[in-house]
């Protein structure tokens, strides 16, 4: 799971040039390099949360999940960012809320739980850090919420695959439609259909386990 090829001080440099000289040599000093596959359990709902994973590689998809395994997406997290509800929810009960997949391969520092609220009253950036990730993560959940209740499933399902490529810098969506169907909690007949119309319309174009989008 711990990954040596590259120094954590190279990781905040290329990722999180704006932490002051001081956080960035305590995160080299308590954090850890951490590697998760493309598809592994990075964090499961009734977790213990014990580390902030700063993503430095790769890009992870954030959901929730009930009993019956319907899922709902929430979000994507990419390089240079952080989970908010894993803070939230770290900082009020210590138990993640969320599952957490990597979409592919992803490196991430590993900084112990402990230092948030340390590190908060101690370094103007990393506050600004953890401000700005809520902000974000809390924008994105409003956008989950106005997609359920005001917005077409097609309009949803577009802004599905924009999130997608866009976590993944690429324009290729290698999912099934059974799985988009889960992550949107529809079904797959309808998601087939969709992306029938989708292709027609000249947004994407569909091909065996994946979507590319063109516009």
């Amino acid at each position: 799971m711990i990954e040596k090829s590259k120094s954590i001080s190279s990781f905040i440099q290329d990722h999180f040039s704006s932490f002051e000289a001081e956080l960035a040599a305590e995160i080299k000093a308590c954090g850890q390099i951490a590697t998760f596959k493309a598809d592994e359990l990075m964090m499961d709902i009734g977790q213990k949360v014990e580390i902030i994973p700063l993503i430095v590689s790769g890009s992870v998809k954030v959901f929730r999940e009930d009993e019956d395994d319907h899922e709902l997406f929430l979000y994507y997290l990419a390089e240079g960012e952080a989970c908010a509800i894993t803070m939230i929810c770290s900082a009020r009960e210590g138990y993640s809320k969320i599952k957490a997949i990597p979409e592919e391969d992803t490196t991430v520092i590993a900084v112990p739980i402990s230092k948030l609220d340390e590190w908060m009253i101690k370094y103007k950036t990393w506050y600004y850090f953890v401000m700005d990730t809520y902000q974000d993560r809390f924008e994105e959940l409003l956008k989950v919420v106005d997609g359920i209740a005001f917005h077409r499933m097609d309009e949803r399902l577009i802004e599905y695959l924009e999130k997608n490529t866009e976590a993944s810098q690429r324009k290729v969506v290698q999912k099934t439609h059974q799985q988009i169907a889960q992550e949107l909690n529809s079904s797959r007949e309808v998601i087939t259909r969709l992306l029938k119309k989708l292709e027609q319309r000249g947004v994407v174009k569909v091909n065996r386990n994946q979507i590319e989008l063109l516009s």
